[in-house]
């Protein structure tokens, strides 16, 4: 498992609830459901990289790639009946920076403030071009 992976879940994945959640949350006192976690209606998917790190990704994240939301909704990929997704080229340390990416375009979508530029490290830049082409990211 990554560094990474698990905190995207606890950290990030809950910081912007769903509708659906927040109406649950707003529907029941503490004391109706003193024991509900707001975790377990978490969406997500988990991306498994060639070197089998795994990172447990937010649905509303990932489906910023339209190539993970096409794996997980077409009828007949296996990917969406298992809610994870196998990419067999794609290594842990390039998949992690495929993942920040994600982020980074879902908090600046629509922005009304300056977007700053996507960090990337020079020894990366060429794999990660690769890895933009093959999963049809702009």
């Amino acid at each position: 498992s990554s560094r990474f992976g698990r905190s995207i879940v606890r950290e990030r994945g809950c910081a912007r609830r769903p509708a659906s959640c927040r109406a649950m949350m707003a529907a029941g006192t503490d004391l109706d459901k003193p024991h509900f976690d707001p975790t377990e209606s978490f969406s997500y998917l988990r991306l498994v990289s060639c070197d089998g790190h795994q990172f447990y990704l937010d649905r509303r994240i990932a489906y910023e790639c339209d190539t993970f939301r096409k794996m997980v909704e077409q009828e007949g990929f296996q990917e969406g009946k298992l809610n994870e997704i196998k990419l067999s080229t794609i290594n842990g340390k390039l998949l992690e920076k495929v993942i920040e990416y994600l982020y980074y375009r879902y908090k600046y979508t629509d922005a009304k403030v300056p977007i700053p530029e996507f960090p990337i490290d020079d020894d990366m830049v060429l794999d990660l071009l690769v890895v933009a082409n093959y999963l049809n990211l702009n």
